[in-house]
């Protein structure tokens, strides 16, 4: 789901954490800073050495930072933040926005074309920074989190208490931070002496990989403690992206105009969702759906309804 950073003049933010960042979001970085008067953008790093090469001479600029994974456009260059608005000004984003999807541009990218230039070139600049303005804008994007720089030095981040200050420095998410492995998942198993089956906790098998593009469903409630939004069993998403700590990131209703996002749900909650194959449960008889039913059923739940029955994996 990629990280933005914005890191104030004289802060230096440790090669280390700049690292995990990119070999979490490795599909191209960049970065901006301002000086004066000119607003310099550099961008298409697509590893490590290239991006500290170019990086370190940098580093002690107020600067805007980005690395990106890719969710929607093609890994390239032009897909790669900051997104200059014009010579004068850029912004980065983290997230996805909905109501925009290509095969070749990101939605960042035509959001840009949509809504940031049209406005810029009616209203100049410097409205971008408005309260009001952000307000709108951040109505929009939802969760998505928007960083903007221009010339002068004037910076806005849209949706600041959806990230985290650490240490004098913005991170739109954690990506950042070190790996810590979550510990073992156990379940009890339930038996007797007759039955020779041990009432000992057993580790929960591996579920088959859940990788992006997938479609899956939960198999219990989850509530997202950072966005406060809560999903229902038999929820379906479309996974936006894998963790490693076994978690996914996930969007309901990505085409419509109220995409609603989890972050961070555990893949022992979630199971694939096989739209030829799934059956449903009702009243103790498994039966298949049709493909008419099926699609009327997953148009409910993307409508903001759940299933009214209980899917058997």
């Amino acid at each position: 789901m990629c990280i933005a950073i914005y890191k104030p003049e004289g802060k230096v933010i440790p090669y280390e954490t700049l690292k995990r960042c990119f070999t979490a979001n490795p599909d191209g970085a960049g970065y901006m800073f301002h000086k004066n008067g000119k607003l310099h953008v550099f961008k298409g790093y697509f590893t490590m050495d290239e991006f500290w090469k170019a990086y370190k001479r940098d580093q002690k600029k107020e600067c805007v930072i980005h690395f990106r994974i890719k969710t929607h456009g093609l890994i390239n260059e032009e897909n790669c933040h900051p997104y200059r608005v014009n010579d004068d000004l850029a912004f980065v984003h983290n997230g996805v926005i909905s109501g925009y999807s290509d095969a070749h541009k990101s939605d960042t990218w035509l959001f840009n074309e949509d809504i940031v230039q049209p406005f810029v070139r009616r209203w100049g600049n410097l409205e971008i920074f408005e309260d009001p303005i952000k307000k709108l804008i951040e109505n929009r994007i939802g969760y998505s989190k928007l960083i903007f720089m221009d010339n002068l030095g004037n910076t806005k981040i849209f949706n600041e208490d959806k990230g985290n200050w650490d240490d004098g420095v913005w991170y739109s998410n954690t990506s950042y931070k070190p790996y810590i492995p979550p510990p073992p998942v156990v379940k009890p198993v339930y038996g007797s002496y007759y039955s020779g089956v041990s009432s000992y906790p057993k580790p929960v098998s591996a579920i088959s990989e859940i990788k992006e593009g997938d479609y899956v469903y939960l198999t219990q409630m989850h509530e997202d403690y950072d966005t406060h939004e809560k999903f229902e069993r038999n929820t379906i998403f479309e996974v936006l992206g894998v963790n490693k700590d076994r978690t996914v990131d996930v969007v309901e209703d990505l085409d419509g105009p109220h995409a609603k996002f989890g972050y961070n749900i555990p893949i022992w909650k979630l199971r694939h969702f096989d739209f030829d194959n799934d059956f449903v449960s009702t009243e103790n008889t498994a039966r298949r759906l049709d493909p008419d039913e099926i699609d009327h059923e997953y148009n409910s739940v993307k409508a903001g309804s759940t299933l009214p029955f209980d899917w058997d994996y």
